[in-house]
């Protein structure tokens, strides 16, 4: 068993728990994006795009001032 310490990152973490998702994995798949599109994101290897700005704010309902928020809780 390895454990693993995974960064905490606002926005995935708040869209995580806002759309009651269990994971990095459930949260790819309920966007449409790859797991390893989120897992960039979550290790800070590429910021949030807008087209993925834009996804997040398409699936969720969030405004894009919500989630530009939670992008700059990480800055």
């Amino acid at each position: 068993m390895r454990n693993t310490v995974i960064p905490s990152n606002a926005l995935l973490d708040y869209l995580i728990k806002h759309l009651e998702l269990k994971n990095n994995r459930a949260l790819a798949q309920h966007l449409g994006v790859t797991q390893s599109a989120i897992s960039k994101i979550r290790y800070r290897t590429n910021p949030p795009s807008a087209e993925f700005i834009l996804l997040v704010y398409d699936k969720t309902g969030l405004s894009i001032e919500e989630i530009r928020k939670l992008i700059k809780r990480d800055s």
